[in-house]
């Protein structure tokens, strides 16, 4: 009887305890307050862009794994009006230093730059 019912119910136990731990993972990411507020008014605002953009001595990591260096010490230059090609391996970090340009995250140190003005202190509708 009930020895069997038990046994079978083990399973699925197992299964049960690894979906709670995975649903608490994705409520930590639901809850978490963007460090970056994109509905900010403050922040100087640009006459005129002429988009030369500039990364210098950037390192990032994600905030839900803080421990995982995505960019050390990265640099880049990218002119006004020149057109670029990010390119590496999966995970190197070319999305991450889109995201970086966009102002979705904010480097763990370094400076990201629009025509010289750390984007940080920039209001955010240059980036939308």
């Amino acid at each position: 009887g009930s020895g069997i019912v038990l046994g079978q119910s083990a399973p699925s136990m197992a299964a049960f305890a690894k979906a709670r731990v995975a649903a608490a993972k994705i409520f930590l990411i639901i809850d978490h307050k963007p460090s970056v507020n994109r509905n900010s008014e403050t922040g100087l605002e640009l006459e005129s862009v002429l988009g030369q953009v500039e990364i210098k001595n950037v390192d990032f990591s994600y905030p839900s794994r803080p421990d995982v260096l995505i960019l050390n010490n990265f640099s880049l230059s990218v002119p006004s009006g020149k057109t670029i090609a990010l390119v590496g391996s999966s995970g190197s970090g070319k999305s991450t230093v889109v995201s970086l340009i966009e102002r979705f995250y904010d480097p763990t140190s370094g400076q990201v730059l629009l025509d010289g003005n750390d984007i940080k202190t920039l209001k955010q509708f240059h980036f939308q």
